[in-house]
């Protein structure tokens, strides 16, 4: 694993699915990371600044200030390319609730990373189960998976890629 991210921080969902554990069966299996995060929805890429966690606060209200709780449903897997590593992510869809998770990642974006270029992330929302390097894999999930979306996440990302809630912004 290529630990890259230590030192820096993300803006994630961390969904709390009744029958996660289907998720995790899939992760356990395609995904590194498996034992260090929870699965998770990215609102903002690991990024460093020096903007403290009072200051990173207040600007992520700012930015929800409008946003009430959502919903958001998941369901079908997606194999998306990632030409850079040449490898194949498998991506959870989010069927509902991708329109406000848009609007938290454009905004987070446009008015706090103002330096980063999002347009080249292409963003689509989702969740990442692993990877693999087989174009064919077959994944199997065909649950549904429901939950309303009453918080995010900040977290900062530790020695070993290590997860460390540093404070949730509720909705």
């Amino acid at each position: 694993m290529n630990y890259k991210n230590e030192g820096k921080r993300d803006i994630l969902i961390i969904p709390k699915f009744k029958n996660i554990n289907k998720i995790q069966k899939i992760r356990e299996k395609y995904d590194e990371l498996f034992n260090i995060i929870e699965p998770h929805i990215t609102l903002a890429f690991p990024f460093k600044n020096d903007i403290s966690n009072e200051e990173l606060k207040q600007q992520l209200l700012n930015i929800t200030k409008d946003i009430s709780p959502f919903k958001i449903k998941c369901k079908g897997v997606t194999l998306r390319k990632d030409n850079r590593i040449n490898t194949y992510y498998i991506f959870l869809n989010i069927q509902e609730g991708k329109e406000v998770i848009n609007k938290i990642n454009h905004r987070i974006y446009k008015n706090m990373l103002k330096d980063v270029d999002i347009e080249k992330y292409n963003y689509e929302p989702h969740i990442t189960l692993g990877s693999t390097n087989n174009p064919n894999e077959k994944i199997e999930l065909d649950e549904e998976f429901e939950i309303i979306v009453d918080s995010i996440i900040v977290e900062q990302i530790g020695k070993n890629e290590k997860s460390i809630i540093e404070f949730r912004i509720r909705l």
